[in-house]
């Protein structure tokens, strides 16, 4: 694109829905026009997100920071990116279903949403870890009422992407996760109960900070690292088992955890010597 066609998208101003969606009208890959959403206006009185607008399929969600939607929302199957903190800070969802169409989601695309109580991402078979979290650091940080959570499959939670999940009790990680990244799910102050997957490798730094519910954790046998402070203030939990395959503990990764028994260590693991401080 030449530096007038480029200066032109720059100073464009969106267009605005009867209900109040503002948006642009772009160019994916192969030169087919899709709605971009960008923002919402005053005036907003739309209940859902459409799937296509002039007749052209809705693409991207971007700028709906606050949007005053309420209650169960569906993302359309026409979707395919929603970018960083697209749908976040709202007051009145309580509720969102990701469609398998949507392959990739943007840093706090969904945090602080405070009313969400259950979030969705549907999948289908035919493609395999089709939906990219890579960049979904802080996905739903701060969805304090959230207590429901289907995940897709993934090779890895990403950085925060849980955190502060005050109400969430309990928690499934897909089977095809082999790393649960840093603060993934600090501050989640009620979760009791954690599904891990047989395949868990890797614990990063303060994945369960101050996880004050847990009290008992059983690690599957492919788990060989557990990052500094990763179950730091788990105040209440009394009992790990750590894998024979264990490989390195690092410093104060539980430490303030007063209630813990210190666990069998296997030969040839590295521990920190305040691991367990």
């Amino acid at each position: 694109m030449e530096f007038k066609d480029k200066l032109r998208k720059l100073l464009e101003i969106p267009k605005t829905t009867e209900d109040g969606f503002k948006y642009y009208i772009v160019s994916d890959e192969n030169n087919r026009d899709e709605i971009k959403i960008v923002g919402f206006s005053h005036k907003f009185t739309a209940t859902s997100i459409p799937s296509h607008i002039e007749g052209i399929p809705v693409k991207i969600l971007s700028g709906l920071q606050g949007v005053p939607l309420k209650g169960e929302i569906y993302i359309p199957d026409t979707v395919h990116t929603i970018e960083n903190l697209g749908l976040s800070i709202t007051k009145g969802i309580t509720k969102i279903v990701v469609p398998p169409s949507v392959k990739s989601i943007g840093m706090g695309a969904f945090e602080f949403n405070e009313a969400l109580e259950e979030i969705i991402f549907n999948q289908t078979d035919e493609t395999e870890y089709g939906l990219s979290l890579s960049d979904a650091e802080s996905a739903l940080n701060g969805c304090t009422k959230l207590k429901r959570v289907q995940l897709p499959d993934m090779i890895a939670i990403p950085m925060g992407f849980l955190s502060d999940c005050e109400s969430l009790e309990y928690i499934h990680i897909p089977e095809t996760v082999i790393s649960i990244d840093d603060c993934a799910f600090s501050y989640c102050e009620n979760l009791k109960e954690i599904d891990f997957p047989e395949f868990l490798e890797e614990i990063g730094e303060m994945a369960f900070l101050d996880c004050k519910s847990l009290e008992s954790i059983q690690l599957p046998e492919n788990v060989d690292f557990i990052g500094k402070s990763a179950f730091w203030g788990c105040e209440n939990l009394r009992e790990i088992r750590i894998p024979s395959g264990m490989k390195r503990i690092c410093k104060d990764a539980f430490g303030n955890c007063p209630k813990l028994v210190r666990p069998v260590i296997p030969e040839g693991c590295s521990v920190d010597p305040k691991a367990f401080g």
